[in-house]
């Protein structure tokens, strides 16, 4: 349908080095955009670069920490340089679960989840904003989790809880800020899926592995390439009414 159509748009995707990062690269090229990816390791971003641009596709990337405000809006200059605009912005990059209890975790450990998971889409989300609002249009997608509404069962609550929920907040406080200027802010909360980090994870311990699967109603995680739609949904035409949605995708963990 042409209100999923992203031609002639352009999309900032960060964390695009590996995992969901590849799979929402390939589905936004698939919609027709334009892409700037951007992640801290650049083996990851010319892999994904060249397979858009072997499959017809538009890539471009930039090596980004986007914990440091100065590289993350360096990046959004770099991406309008080149293509003259930002009509998308995807904020995938994240920090990993810290799996230790509140007494272990160290403080400024648990501040390194909240600068990467709130703080570094803050600042990319602004930077993009101010480009957005000079033509009245915009889509910022921010990738949460089922973690930002609940604490994940058999793993320590903590850190990345707390980021997520924050992240979740975030949306639809700037959803508030700048709708009015055409801009629409939502989320996808991922539930379990099977990306390699998850199976690595599952693999060290399968009795967690099969408690988890026991928790989500659908009985099995879920396919990286089923977060492909919502996504596309979000960035598009199709979701000119919806800010500060938060969508999650998670077979149904927190129904019970």
């Amino acid at each position: 349908m042409k209100c999923f159509d992203l031609t002639g748009k352009t999309a900032i995707l960060t964390g695009a080095a590996g995992g969901l990062g590849e799979v929402f690269a390939r589905a936004l090229a698939e919609a027709g955009a334009q892409l700037f990816v951007a992640a801290r390791k650049e083996e990851g971003l010319i892999r994904i670069t060249d397979e858009i641009r072997g499959l017809g596709g538009d890539c471009y990337y930039r090596v980004c920490d986007i914990t440091k405000e100065s590289q993350a809006r360096d990046t959004v200059k770099a991406c309008i340089e080149k293509y003259g605009k930002v009509d998308i912005l995807v904020n995938n990059a994240g920090a990993h679960r810290d799996n230790r209890t509140p007494f272990e975790i160290e403080n400024e450990s648990f501040k390194e989840v909240l600068d990467t998971n709130v703080m570094g889409a803050l600042s990319l989300s602004k930077a993009c904003a101010e480009d957005m609002m000079k033509r009245g249009w915009g889509r910022i997608v921010n990738i949460a989790s089922l973690s930002g509404f609940i604490v994940n069962k058999g793993v320590h609550g903590g850190s990345y809880e707390v980021s997520k929920s924050a992240l979740i907040m975030l949306t639809k406080a700037l959803a508030t800020e700048w709708c009015g200027h055409g801009i629409c802010v939502n989320a996808i909360a991922p539930g379990y899926f099977g990306t390699q980090s998850n199976k690595n994870y599952f693999e060290a311990d399968p009795t967690f592995y099969a408690k988890v699967v026991d928790m989500i109603p659908m009985g099995r995680l879920g396919e990286p390439e089923e977060l492909a739609g919502p996504l596309v949904l979000l960035c598009s035409d199709a979701a000119s009414y919806m800010q500060g949605f938060t969508l999650l995708v998670d077979g149904g963990y927190v129904c019970w």
